[in-house]
C-alpha cells in the first residue's frame, strides 16, 4: 500500500491533538460524558449498563466473564454485581454446569432498565449517524474495528510490539529534526 503524503504529514506533526491516537481518546471522552449523561437520567451508570447488557446476551455469565466482557477489574465487578443485585435488578444462582461459580441473570426490572439504557445509548449513536450519513458512519465502524484487531496484536510471545518494527534510530533522529525545524531552533 503506497503511503499517502498528506496521511503521513499528519505524523510529523507536533501537536498531539493532530494524531489518531489523540483523537480516539477524545472521541472516547466525548462518548462517555454523553452516555454518563443519559444514562444518569434513569439511575444507571456505564459500567452497570454493560453489565447488564452481557448478562443479557451471554447465559449464565459468571462475575469474572462479565468483569473480562465489560472492561473492569474483578474486583469492580463484584461490586457492580452486588448493588445490581442489591437493587433487584439481577439474580444470582448456581451456574448450570456446576462448579463453584454463580450465573447471574436479569431480572424483569433488570429488563426493564436496560431496555431503557439500551434506549438512549441508541439515541446518541442515531444522533452520530444522523450527523455522518451512512457510508461514513459504516466506514467509521470498519475502521475503529480495524485499528482496535491492529493494537490488540500488542507484543507477542516475543515479548516485540507490531509496532515496533517502525522504531528505529533513524525515526528518533527524524522525530527531533521535525520538533527542531518546528520550534524554530
Amino acid at each position: 500500500m503506497a503511503d499517502s503524503p498528506d496521511a503521513l504529514s499528519r505524523l510529523e506533526e507536533l501537536s498531539v491533538s493532530g494524531h489518531l491516537l489523540s483523537k480516539l481518546k477524545h472521541a472516547q471522552a466525548a462518548s462517555r460524558a454523553a452516555l454518563e449523561s443519559e444514562f444518569g437520567r434513569i439511575g444507571i451508570t456505564i459500567p452497570q449498563f454493560l453489565a447488564l447488557a452481557n448478562i443479557d446476551e451471554h447465559d449464565d455469565v459468571s462475575s469474572a466473564e462479565l468483569a473480562r466482557k465489560s472492561y473492569c477489574s474483578p474486583q469492580a465487578m463484584i461490586t457492580i454485581v452486588a448493588r445490581l443485585e442489591a437493587a433487584g435488578l439481577i439474580t444470582r444462582a448456581p451456574a448450570a454446569g456446576g462448579g463453584r461459580s454463580l450465573a447471574v441473570r436479569l431480572t424483569a426490572k433488570g429488563n426493564e432498565l436496560l431496555d431503557s439504557a439500551r434506549a438512549h445509548a441508541y439515541a446518541i449513536e442515531r444522533f452520530i449517524f444522523d450527523r455522518l450519513g451512512d457510508e461514513p458512519y459504516v466506514a467509521l465502524l470498519d475502521s475503529l474495528d480495524r485499528v482496535t484487531a491492529a493494537l490488540s496484536e500488542g507484543a507477542t510471545v516475543t515479548k516485540r510490539a507490531p509496532w515496533e518494527a517502525y522504531i528505529d534510530s533513524d525515526s528518533v533522529a527524524f522525530g527531533r529534526q521535525i520538533r527542531n525545524e518546528q520550534k524554530g531552533a
